[in-house]
């Protein structure tokens, strides 16, 4: 436990240090991530994406409970021009875009009196997504501040070679932009997390956080 709060400490200052970068595709991963160190990027960034995921997701699901129609709306307009984007920069920057956006309305909404006052009818079903929900977010943040010092150690493995760095410049710069968005993952969800946990209380759901990084992901798409 020492040593993960300590990780976690040092995850956040280098995230408060960093950009939070895009978010990943919006998709759940099907297993858990290993944590373990590697000197492969490429399996490096296939974890990081899958994280980013996780949570873009359970951002997603938590602000489709507490968001207005008219919120809801608004967000489908940008994830409509999302879809027919086709550059990848383009659509990286919508991506955070509409994470940090839903982000803030779940901040808001969860000190929000009439919403509390909401959740305090929700049905169990709902409870159900929401717990889900929370966990699942709970565990990006984890996988999040598990890969941040792999990274590094694979961004500086590559950086101390010369020949090594000029010839996967490319790879190297997208590590060090996945540290950067992992940071921002760590420090965003921290703040969510803290943030939802008097509309929590109001609904009576018990606050369960995931024990490991490679602990499973809930399934909350089956409970909206």
């Amino acid at each position: 436990m020492k040593t993960r709060t300590a990780l976690t400490a040092c995850v956040l200052g280098l995230a408060f240090a960093a950009t939070a970068g895009a978010w990943g595709i919006p998709s759940v991963p099907s297993s858990p991530i290993s944590t373990s160190s590697s000197a492969d990027p490429d399996a490096f960034l296939d974890k990081a994406q899958r994280a980013e995921a996780l949570t873009d997701k359970s951002v997603d699901y938590l602000y489709k409970a507490v968001a207005s129609k008219e919120e809801q709306e608004k967000m489908e307009e940008l994830r409509k021009k999302l879809n027919e984007t086709t550059d990848d920069k383009e659509k990286n920057a919508l991506r955070h875009q509409i994470t940090e956006s839903e982000m803030a309305t779940i901040e808001k909404r969860s000190k929000d009196k009439q919403t509390l006052e909401q959740a305090k009818k929700w049905d169990e079903q709902k409870k159900k997504y929401v717990a889900s929900s929370f966990y699942n977010l709970g565990l990006g943040s984890l996988q999040a501040a598990a890969l941040v010092p792999e990274g590094a150690s694979i961004a500086s493995s590559i950086a101390s070679n010369p020949a090594n760095a000029a010839r996967m410049a490319f790879k190297l710069n997208a590590v060090k932009d996945s540290v950067k968005s992992l940071g921002g993952i760590v420090s965003n969800t921290a703040k969510v997390t803290a943030g939802l946990k008097p509309l929590m209380s109001a609904a009576k759901i018990e606050t369960k956080s995931p024990s490991s990084a490679t602990d499973s992901p809930k399934d909350a798409s089956d409970q909206i």
